[in-house]
């Protein structure tokens, strides 16, 4: 007897294969759509985060060394003190820039502070009576007669450094008179306090860097070097003084590429931010 076996097993049509096929394609595009939408919005969300953080890293500077206007500076005829910054006639001093983006009919400000930032430079190193025209310091390198040159002296009095020899430095406490170097008003112990008062300008610069235009806020000490990048994409600073109070309205930061899904502002999102300052040491004639 002949035994034969037949095969049971089916295959899949050809029908069947363009329709698995199809299915597949759908779930995979709609994969690679969500995921596309998924990165674009976490791409926008880190635009965002960025512009944020830097707006908000420009404020805390500026809001913090701004606090700090008139601190052992001199408070009257600040041109004479302060001539190597040019029309410092205000502490502080706020005046139009020529560059801003937000709004093209209304440029950014500049401001310039004068203060004691860097605490304590020297201390004497000999006791000091008035009417004395020279100090004895712990450290003569710290100054020189060009931008380094206004102290204040054991938080009472200014005084120009006309000349230095080593670690001795000649004084003007008054710099009005050009006749004479004025003496000291006051009596100064060994050890006290010599600060160097400096002149710290924020101003928003354009640039172009590989065709395209560029908003930075930088900031100069006015000591040589030249403004320093601070913060990227600050393109509006606006700055009002009332009384003894500065308000920064506003501050804002952009985006560093346009989102197609933002209508406004040519696809760039922006950041604004606000604040009111009033220093402790600002005082008003």
């Amino acid at each position: 007897m002949q035994n034969s076996t037949k095969n049971c097993e089916r295959g899949f049509t050809l029908i069947e294969l363009l329709i698995a096929m199809a299915l597949a394609l759908v779930v995979i595009g709609s994969l690679a759509s969500t995921f596309i939408i998924q990165q674009k919005t976490y791409n926008t969300q880190e635009q965002i985060a960025e512009m944020t953080q830097n707006g908000r890293a420009a404020m805390d500077m500026m809001t913090s060394e701004i606090r700090m206007t008139g601190y052992g500076a001199p408070n009257s005829d600040l041109e004479e003190w302060i001539d190597w910054v040019s029309g410092m006639d205000s502490n502080p001093k706020i005046e139009p820039g020529d560059d801003g983006a937000s709004d093209p009919d209304e440029k950014s400000d500049i401001i310039h502070i004068a203060a004691c930032f860097d605490g304590s430079a020297a201390t004497l190193s000999a006791a000091a009576s008035e009417g004395d025209t020279s100090l004895s310091v712990s450290d003569g390198s710290k100054f020189n007669t060009t931008t380094k040159k206004v102290i204040n002296i054991g938080d009472l009095e200014n005084a120009v450094v006309t000349a230095i020899s080593g670690d001795t430095l000649t004084i003007d406490t008054d710099p009005t008179t050009a006749a004479v170097n004025e003496g000291l008003e006051n009596d100064y112990e060994s050890g006290d306090s010599v600060c160097i008062v400096k002149v710290i300008s924020y101003s928003i610069v354009e640039e172009t860097e590989d065709s395209k235009t560029v908003y930075t806020l930088k900031r100069n000490e006015n000591l040589g070097a030249g403004r320093q990048p601070l913060a990227e994409n600050i393109v509006d600073l606006q700055i009002t003084q009332s009384g003894n109070t500065i308000e920064i309205n506003p501050l804002t930061a952009q985006a560093d590429k346009p989102d197609s899904n933002y209508s406004e502002n040519d696809g760039y999102r922006t950041f604004d931010q606000r604040a009111f300052i009033t220093p402790p040491n600002l005082l008003i004639d």
